[in-house]
């Protein structure tokens, strides 16, 4: 097929060469173009103007119309009251408790900086678990379960520094023990 254009375009070349536009056909064409400019009235221009203005507004609209919705559906498949109040109370106690215990571990940290930090990193990555049970909470098939793998985070890491907490009073235990015994030689 291409090759019969091909052909027919080498046999006709003549014709084609003779084929000119009419004259003053650019002319014409500027004529118009010219015209068309002209007659352009400002009202029109302001009709556009005001017709982009309303389209840009009416889609601010609706795009804040979005987020809102989104964040409040955000807002309810995370707050762990509308999935289970009991839980929710749990999770607020647990919280409260950790924030108590790890303002205790926090007063070492000068005396015992090496355990400190010790012990804060062991408390940071289950505190990273706990936070990505959280984020992943919103598009959880069994909300209810995720929420109760967050208390049982938020136990184990009270449970935890408990247990960091008894050592570092051992720890305090000894040393002034050690102190009474020199004194008294």
């Amino acid at each position: 097929m291409e090759e019969r254009v091909q052909n027919f375009i080498r046999e006709n070349k003549r014709e084609f060469d003779f084929a000119e536009p009419p004259a003053g056909l650019w002319e014409k064409i500027e004529k118009g173009l010219d015209t068309k400019q002209t007659t352009t009235p400002k009202a029109s221009r302001v009709v556009k103007l005001s017709f982009l203005l309303q389209l840009a507004a009416s889609l601010a609209v609706i795009v804040a119309a979005g987020l809102f919705l989104w964040q409040y559906q955000y807002k309810q498949a995370t707050d762990l009251a509308n999935i289970d109040p009991g839980l929710a109370k749990q999770q607020v106690h647990y919280a409260s408790v950790i924030e108590i215990k790890r303002s205790e571990l926090k007063r070492i940290e000068k005396e015992e900086p090496q355990l400190y930090q010790e012990f804060s990193s062991e408390i940071r990555k289950m505190d990273e678990s706990y936070q990505r049970l959280k984020r992943d909470l919103p598009g959880s098939p069994n909300q209810e379960e995720t929420v109760k793998a967050m208390i049982r985070n938020l136990q184990i890491q009270a449970e935890v520094l408990n247990q960091q907490l008894n050592v570092i009073k051992q720890i305090n235990d000894s040393k002034k023990q050690q102190n009474d015994e020199t004194q008294s030689i």
